[in-house]
């Protein structure tokens, strides 16, 4: 083409467009598209907008040139292409970048042999990476003492304070290892761990609670037969009703000395207690607890049994004293609940003697006793009670970290 549009005055520095023709030398308009107006400088090397217009000075274009940085941040930040733009039509497109080979900073390597950092000492400082990066320190705790918490399965049964007369006393049956927990999450809604029955029909009152159970899967059983009585296979057969002058609770608590006097669980050593003492009502005369269920008021304490590390807080089994035949394992050994009293025995012997001189409990059909008296002091005990203290005597022998100390058994003293 024979149109050439000088963009300069000065002849030598002048720059030429292909392509643009002569008839656009005086439109001020941008009318391609890499966005330039006729009578604006046009260079060459055409730069994105990632610097100002003051680097543009007497039509010649000055690259921008950055302080030197590490290879770590040349390789991070972004880069300006140099781009060079050539038109032989105005729907030809001929941008072409080219980007320069920069060299990639070192690698560190965890399982690497050697890391690449320039120091001083490198061997040094080498270990010194290495075990930071593989074994990092760790804060440095107390060491707990060992405790045992006492076993605490029991059934509680809630009563609603709620002011509107359809959710008004009525009545909820659970299960729970920490009542006080407990109520705080049925008062505190589902957000906080409550059931869906009690959500929004609040407030509640823990009125009773039942517990004693060997385990929690015994306690588990006990709570589904308190919810679903005429389904129940222990009471179903009785098809208990609410009475017309009954109180909801009422129909619960005649419920609950029905099964407390129904087998298994007439043999379990339980307690009622009565966490609200306002609110007790005399049991069903048609249905009372067993004796041996014991009957107590106020709040459940929380017991705790220290795991001591002293040879003197500890004594050996010892031989029975019924069989004369020495203990050999802590879970062969029973002993009296009293603490004025020695007797030590085996737990197969002490469940014979108190069959034996049981009236109620048959030694033929029955393979622990329900209660009993020790040989030694006559003290009379429940079996439930025998059996929890010789599992909270395997837990703190469990819990010993001295060998020498788990062939021995913890003092009443101590406990």
């Amino acid at each position: 083409m024979s149109d050439i549009i000088t963009l300069s005055d000065d002849e030598e520095e002048g720059r030429r467009i292909e392509g643009i023709p002569t008839t656009f030398g005086d439109d001020n308009l941008s009318r391609f598209s890499f966005d330039v107006g006729c009578s604006q400088h046009v260079s060459n090397n055409i730069e994105p907008d990632y610097f100002e217009n003051d680097f543009y000075d007497n039509d010649i274009y000055v690259p921008y040139e950055p302080e030197q940085t590490s290879p770590i941040l040349t390789n991070i930040l972004p880069k300006t292409p140099k781009s060079i733009s050539r038109r032989r039509s105005v729907s030809t497109s001929c941008l072409k970048s080219e980007i320069p080979n920069v060299k990639s900073p070192p690698k560190f390597e965890v399982c690497s042999s050697s890391i690449n950092i320039s120091s001083d000492e490198e061997d040094e400082t080498d270990e010194l990476g290495l075990r930071a990066l593989l074994s990092p320190k760790k804060r440095k705790t107390r060491e707990k003492i060992g405790k045992v918490n006492n076993e605490f399965f029991g059934v509680y049964c809630l009563i609603s304070r709620s002011d509107r007369p359809c959710y008004k006393n009525r009545c909820y049956i659970g299960y729970t290892v920490d009542p006080n927990r407990r109520i705080t999450q049925h008062n505190g809604g589902r957000l906080k761990g409550g059931a869906k029955k009690t959500d929004s029909r609040g407030p509640w009152d823990m009125v009773c609670v039942i517990h004693g159970f060997p385990n929690h899967v015994a306690a588990l059983r006990f709570e589904w037969a308190w919810q679903n009585p005429n389904v129940s296979k222990v009471i179903k057969e009785k098809q208990l009703k609410k009475e017309k002058k009954e109180t909801p609770f009422a129909y619960q608590l005649r419920i609950a000395c029905n099964l407390m006097s129904s087998v298994p669980f007439n043999r379990y050593a339980l307690t009622f207690r009565w966490l609200i003492t306002n609110e007790e009502i005399p049991f069903p005369v048609t249905c009372l607890p067993p004796e041996h269920i014991k009957k107590k008021y106020g709040k459940v304490n929380k017991e705790i049994s220290i795991v001591s590390d002293k040879k003197d807080d500890y004594e050996k089994l010892g031989e029975c004293h019924i069989c004369g035949k020495d203990i050999l394992k802590i879970w062969h050994f029973s002993r009296c609940l009293s603490t004025t009293c020695r007797g030590n025995f085996h737990t197969s012997c002490l469940s014979e003697h108190a069959l034996k001189s049981s009236k109620t409990d048959n030694l033929k059909t029955q393979l622990f006793p329900v209660s009993g008296n020790c040989p030694i002091c006559s003290h009379t005990f429940v079996w439930g009670d025998i059996i929890r203290e010789q599992r909270r005597l395997l837990k703190i022998s469990a819990k010993c970290e001295n060998d020498e100390l788990k062939l021995l058994v913890i003092r009443k003293t101590v406990i």
